[in-house]
């Protein structure tokens, strides 16, 4: 029987972070013996993947799935590689949330549910010895299926010490993932805890992590970044961790150990001048904030626990005492308590904090509903129909009308012009005045119908990538000055 493992995750064109989730469970297999290997590629290499997995005849594959169009790749390698008659293993966000729909496709044989370090060494263990049945129903976070019948003993406990596993950063390929950072041109992502203690209704967070928050051990964090420092020269981190500060002083203190410029996830009410300063002093370059709306009620309605006016206390704060952090701040439409007000206050708020700040960023996404989230039940009531299949999950996306209650071709025009104005903050040469006045039009008024200079704008985009004189113009009519964000690259459009 094979020793080997594949592990996948689709990835989409912006995505800018390792595949953390697949790094820790290949450290997990190979302490136990197995060769793992990790691919994070687009769609484009979907028949090359099919043909190394035949080639490579593993144990099984596994696949991390994330909710939207990346679900579609990994729905046709699974069946190609299924077809093989190799085990099919789906683990991740999406799989977790909805174990049950995803094994009643023929495609997919497990699920692992949550954390999958453990999980997938049992598992392995088992399809490696040909184990009896009773063997795979006794594994915790293990969902399957036998005769028909799907079946799952119970969620595994999480792991205590998360100092056991190490991303296998020597299987992916490092230099795609560092990034720029204000004037830090190798910065990484790294993680170094795990889930937030927050109730965001609309979160997996909630589903997935149960409001918990683990870190690793201060001395596993610093020497991992020094090791990482010292074998890809990297100048800054990252930390992509859903929540940074579940403990404030103990991680501010980590924060200082490792001593390199720095980025990550602050909630508004920590921004206060105090924290704000010891930011700029210990080199922060971004902020990435879920503002999520401007409205009060709104907020209540999803539980966010914060006031909205301390959006725009948390960025007049960064204006003043730290001018040189970009703040990155996420908003969220679509919401089932949101009315056509209340998501203008929204609008309304996104403008004033980019005109206060010039490096103040704010995406916008459109709301999904996700099975077993505080706001499920009420997005059900209200009509919204979930999917029958996997393949209607490919749909959904943060720029698209995910629910009945919103229009998706409006939804995409809005994330349109949201990525220009207030994302890559576009301005562009004197002469397309008239075009963004428009689009700044429509912002106010919040109409997204007609969209005729969208349409012009994507012809001439298409003819200018050919080359030639109209790309120089293109480049001369847009300067990118803004093409890096928290996002990954800014649209590089007008």
């Amino acid at each position: 029987m094979s020793n080997q493992i594949i592990l996948i995750n689709f990835r989409n064109h912006r995505d800018m972070y390792p595949p953390f989730g697949l790094m820790y469970v290949a450290d997990a297999l190979r302490q136990a013996g197995y060769e793992p290997s990790i691919y994070h590629e687009t769609e484009d290499f979907l028949q090359e993947f099919v043909e190394r997995v035949r080639a490579a005849k593993p144990l099984f594959v596994g696949f991390s799935t994330v909710t939207g169009p990346q679900l579609k790749p990994t729905i046709d390698a699974s069946r190609a590689v299924h077809a093989l008659g190799i085990p099919v293993v789906w683990g991740g966000v999406h799989a977790t949330i909805m174990p049950e729909d995803c094994l009643r496709e023929e495609y997919i044989d497990y699920v692992v549910v949550n954390e999958g370090e453990e999980t997938v060494v049992e598992l392995a263990h088992a399809l490696r010895d040909d184990a009896a049945a009773e063997t795979f129903q006794k594994i915790f976070g293990l969902a399957h299926k036998r005769g028909g019948t799907i079946q799952f003993v119970g969620e595994r406990p999480f792991i205590a010490d998360l100092d056991q596993y190490t991303p296998t950063w020597d299987l992916i390929p490092v230099e795609r993932y560092l990034i720029q950072s204000g004037a830090y041109d190798r910065a990484l992502p790294v993680y170094i805890s795990r889930g937030c203690p927050f109730r965001c209704g609309f979160c997996y967070n909630e589903v997935v992590m149960k409001r918990t928050w683990r870190q690793h051990s201060d001395e596993y964090v610093v020497q991992q970044i020094r090791w990482l420092e010292k074998n890809y020269r990297i100048n800054a981190v990252d930390y992509a961790d859903d929540y940074l500060f579940g403990r404030v002083t103990p991680m501010k203190r980590l924060v200082e150990k490792v001593g390199l410029p720095w980025s990550g996830q602050v909630r508004v009410h920590l921004l206060k001048p105090d924290f704000v300063k010891w930011m700029r002093d210990t080199n922060c370059q971004w902020v990435n904030i879920g503002a999520e709306s401007g409205s009060q009620r709104v907020l209540d309605s999803m539980h966010k626990d914060q006031k909205a006016e301390h959006i725009e206390m948390a960025v007049r704060n960064l204006t003043t005492y730290a001018p040189n952090i970009e703040a990155n701040l996420s908003f969220i439409v679509g919401l089932p308590e949101e009315n056509i007000v209340e998501r203008q206050v929204t609008f309304d708020l996104i403008e004033k904090l980019c005109d206060l700040n010039e490096k103040a960023r704010c995406s916008v996404c459109v709301y999904m509903p996700y099975p077993g989230t505080p706001l499920w039940e009420d997005a059900l009531a209200r009509g919204f129909i979930p999917p029958t299949h996997q393949e209607g999950w490919c749909d959904f996306d943060l720029n698209r009308g995910n629910t009945p209650w919103v229009s998706d071709a409006e939804s995409q025009v809005l994330s349109e012009i949201n990525d220009i104005l207030f994302v890559g903050r576009s301005r562009g040469n004197a002469l397309l005045a008239p075009y963004y006045a428009l689009l700044r039009w429509r912002w106010r008024n919040m109409y997204f119908k007609y969209y005729f200079e969208g349409k012009l704008k994507h012809a001439f985009e298409d003819v200018a990538a050919r080359g030639g004189i109209l790309k120089r113009i293109h480049r001369w009519l847009v300067p990118y000055n803004n093409t890096q964000t928290h996002k990954g690259p800014a649209m590089e459009s007008i």
